[in-house]
């Protein structure tokens, strides 16, 4: 495999890489010539026609609900030993649990701006793994 130098709008990937989407026949793609990232969705028009069978683009697959729970799970642990990462460990065993977790941070002050620092540094780390697992050398713009 050929590397690829690429610039890459690390936000637009982190968010290709975190949204799933639900609609027949979308998805996000990577334009392997400009770096753009293309959401595939039935309201956009100006896509290239062949997007899905063209090697210039990438499938971009978001990430499983799994990984994204144990990115929650990485949270918790890093709390360490107290009463906040218990309480976190307990909702994590619920039904709904992404949603409780979210809103279980809110109970207790400065926790959500922890929570979403730790995610950006996981998802900015999964997004450097996706393009090296494709054998793209980026440069964040």
């Amino acid at each position: 495999m050929n590397l690829i130098i690429l610039k890459i709008k690390r936000d637009d990937l982190i968010e290709a890489l975190n949204t799933a989407v639900d609609l027949y026949g979308g998805g996000w793609f990577l334009d392997t010539e400009t770096g753009d990232i293309l959401l595939k969705s039935d309201g956009v028009d100006d896509l290239p026609e062949d997007l899905e069978d063209n090697p210039r683009f990438y499938s971009i697959e978001p990430i499983s609900s799994r990984e994204s729970f144990h990115i929650m799970e990485a949270f918790v642990k890093n709390l360490g030993s107290s009463q906040i990462a218990e309480h976190l460990e307990t909702v994590l065993k619920r039904p709904k649990l992404f949603r409780c977790f979210k809103d279980t941070l809110y109970d207790y002050p400065n926790l959500p701006e922890a929570w979403f620092v730790f995610e950006q540094k996981k998802l900015e780390r999964l997004a450097e793994q996706w393009c090296e697992q494709n054998g793209i050398a980026m440069e964040w713009i």
